[in-house]
């Protein structure tokens, strides 16, 4: 068994849960989903062939991405990945991030094959900051068995810090566990569900206002994560 076999063995390394791969002080460092990362001594190239082809790429020296995790390439070769981590792919070789952008369709082409770049996922978001309603996105985050372990704010709006007395700073980025303590977990449950296998739900329960209900309307708007709508009635 090789080294890097023992490692991913000895540490239960799920490719699926790895989002990108960093050299950094002569040292490879694997960070997961869950954001854990393990530091090695192994090189870059060695964990390269334990990982599936497609489904991951390097984009420069000493940086490897899960496919999966990529947000957005820019025209100049400037990766986006889901956890906001912004990553400059190889200067010399802009044409094969471009193809690249193309073959996972994260960016359009009109009638004469330009390519424009779409809004991507927190982009779209921001159209609904003044929206009236409370409105939030969860992320649905595993371990590195890949199992679900924490469900984490990507986006809030005006109106959701309004109803929750706390600052999208203070929510974005953070656990749903951290910021509600004594939530009720049970909505967790659907936003699992709706995250791991789309569709819509709706939850009533209790708002803020006891005198009130509130309906909280959940869709899947990418895969892995849940949108939520509340209504006080």
């Amino acid at each position: 068994m090789s080294r890097v076999q023992y490692l991913f063995r000895s540490r239960n390394i799920i490719p699926d849960t790895i989002k990108y791969i960093v050299r950094e002080d002569k040292r490879s460092v694997i960070y997961f989903m869950d954001n854990q990362k393990i530091s090695t001594s192994i090189p870059m190239k060695e964990i390269m062939t334990m990982l599936p082809e497609k489904d991951f790429v390097s984009i420069q020296k000493g940086v490897i991405v899960a496919v999966k995790q990529i947000l957005d390439i820019s025209n100049s070769g400037v990766y986006t990945m889901t956890d906001g981590k912004i990553i400059q792919g190889r200067k010399r070789y802009l044409s094969e991030h471009k193809n690249r952008r193309a073959a996972l369709a994260l960016h359009v082409a009109d009638a004469e094959g330009n390519f424009y770049p779409p809004m991507g996922l927190l982009e779209k978001c921001s159209l609904l900051d003044d929206l009236p309603l409370p409105y939030c996105v969860i992320e649905l985050v595993f371990d590195k068995a890949g199992k679900g372990i924490d469900f984490i704010f990507r986006y809030c709006n005006k109106a959701m810090s309004t109803l929750t007395s706390f600052s999208s700073e203070a929510m974005i980025g953070h656990s749903f566990y951290e910021i509600f303590s004594n939530g009720d977990k049970k909505w967790l449950i659907t936003y699992a569900d709706v995250a791991l296998n789309g569709g819509q739900h709706v939850i009533r329960d209790i708002g803020p206002d006891p005198e009130k209900s509130m309906n909280v309307y959940c869709y899947q708007p990418a895969d892995g994560y849940c949108a939520c709508v509340l209504v006080q009635e």
